[in-house]
């Protein structure tokens, strides 16, 4: 998974899987990175449904696609 990799402000990303109840978000959905927390572990990103929510490193699953 991408976790391993530097992920970058202006990446897509793809979601494979995220605990989190309290979002829309579903497997296969897609976004842009536009700021990281490596200290946090956090990864903002701006979701294509509108949503902006951060991906947790380590926790939730995600893949770095082309743009």
């Amino acid at each position: 998974m991408a976790e391993k990799k530097t992920v970058k402000v202006g990446d897509r990303v793809k979601l494979v899987s995220m605990d989190d109840t309290w979002t829309d978000l579903k497997p296969g959905d897609k976004g842009t990175v536009y700021k990281t927390n490596e200290g946090q572990g956090l990864i903002w990103v701006d979701w294509d449904n509108g949503e902006q929510l951060a991906l947790l490193s380590g926790v939730d699953k995600f893949k770095i696609i082309k743009k």
